[in-house]
């Protein structure tokens, strides 16, 4: 083989990458921006769908450092499997707490699930949004259909299967998934709201 053609085929090959890799880096850095303020924008309306009366939501030191706590108030509460990504105060146009707003984090049959959580200083739960899934469609994905998740506003003092709250038919493991999820927003609120 000729060195020379060698050389050459692998030297248009090396630009060919180096474009490449600038040009991906050029569309990184114009579309980081955009999808952060879509997502940001998502979340904000996935949280004034769970809590409505809301007319602002908080971060606040408190509740900043509840996170750290997270794991443990959930595992005594009996839930596992479940982060507490962010959670923020509810408050109406005086600057009052109504409740909490949270994004959590959990396995569903598909992968990940992320999801918003309302509750209420009543101890109600003012219902729960899918942020985002990759359930099966049709299945799992019906998680984010309203036949399924407004059976979540309601005051009680736990979610379970088949006693306050109906499985979606064919997708047990995200049903509980979301049940277990919203176990677990119920706790961290119920420990944010006593200051434990």
């Amino acid at each position: 083989m000729n060195v020379k053609k060698i050389l050459k085929e692998a030297a248009i090959l090396f630009v060919i990458t180096l474009v490449s890799g600038l040009l991906l880096g050029f569309a990184y850095q114009v579309t980081k921006t955009p999808i952060a303020e879509r997502q940001a924008r998502e979340k904000r309306e996935a949280y004034q769908g769970v809590f409505p009366d809301a007319a602002d939501f908080a971060e606040e030191d408190t509740l900043n450092a509840k996170l750290g706590e997270a794991e443990a108030i959930l595992s005594e509460a009996g839930v596992t499997g479940v982060a507490v990504n962010e959670c923020l105060a509810a408050k109406d146009g005086s600057g009052q707490v109504l409740g909490y707003v949270m994004s959590l984090s959990f396995a569903g049959s598909q992968g990940e699930i992320t999801m918003a959580y309302g509750w209420a200083m009543d101890g109600s739960t003012m219902g729960i949004d899918i942020l985002q899934s990759s359930e099966t469609a049709n299945l799992g994905s019906l998680a984010d259909e309203p036949e399924f998740k407004d059976q979540f506003a309601q005051n009680t003092e736990k979610f379970a299967l088949g006693d306050n709250i109906d499985q979606i038919s064919g997708a047990t493991v995200t049903s509980d998934a979301v049940v277990n999820a919203a176990n677990g927003g119920m706790a961290f609120a119920t420990a944010c709201a006593k200051g434990e």
